[in-house]
C-alpha cells in the first residue's frame, strides 16, 4: 500500500496558521474525502465551522506507510501530520525558513510554491514586494 500525502493550512481565529498533512491510503485520496478528514481533524481541535478547499489542502506525493499510520488507517481511515503553527507576523530577525512560511500562510498563490534554489535575499525580497503591494490575506 502507498499513501497520499495532503499539504494542508488552516487559519486559526487568532492569526496563526496551522500547517498540517492528511495522509491517506492511494486508493482512498480523492479531493473531497481528504477534506472531510481534515474538518473531522479540525473539529476535534475545536474549530467545527473549518472550511478547507483548492486553495488551503492540495495533494503533495506519495510515500510508504509507517505501522502508526496504517493503525489509524484502520481506526479513522486517516493520519494526521502536525507540522507546525504559523504565526500571523514575521519575528524580528526572520530566518529564510520563517519568510517562506509567512508566504506560505498570507499569500495562497505562493501556499504550495517549491521555494528550492532561492536565496534568503530572493524571499526576503518577494515578501518586501508583497507587502508594499498589498496586505497579507488569510
Amino acid at each position: 500500500m502507498k499513501v497520499a500525502v495532503w499539504d494542508t493550512y488552516f487559519r486559526q481565529p487568532d492569526g496563526t496558521t496551522l500547517h498540517f498533512d492528511i495522509l491517506v491510503p492511494e486508493a482512498a485520496s480523492n479531493f473531497d474525502t481528504v477534506c472531510t478528514y481534515g474538518r473531522q481533524y479540525l473539529a476535534r481541535r475545536g474549530f467545527s465551522d473549518a472550511h478547507l478547499d483548492a486553495s488551503r489542502c492540495q495533494f503533495c506525493h506519495v510515500e510508504e506507510p509507517t505501522e502508526l499510520m496504517l493503525a489509524a488507517f484502520e481506526r479513522e481511515g486517516y493520519y494526521i501530520v502536525e507540522m507546525e503553527d504559523i504565526p500571523a507576523a514575521l519575528p524580528a530577525e526572520p530566518t529564510r525558513r520563517d519568510y517562506i512560511l509567512y508566504l506560505r500562510a498570507h499569500y495562497p498563490e505562493y501556499r504550495f510554491a517549491d521555494f528550492r534554489g532561492k536565496s534568503l535575499q530572493e524571499v526576503q525580497a518577494l515578501v518586501e514586494q508583497l507587502r508594499e503591494a498589498r496586505p497579507p490575506q488569510t
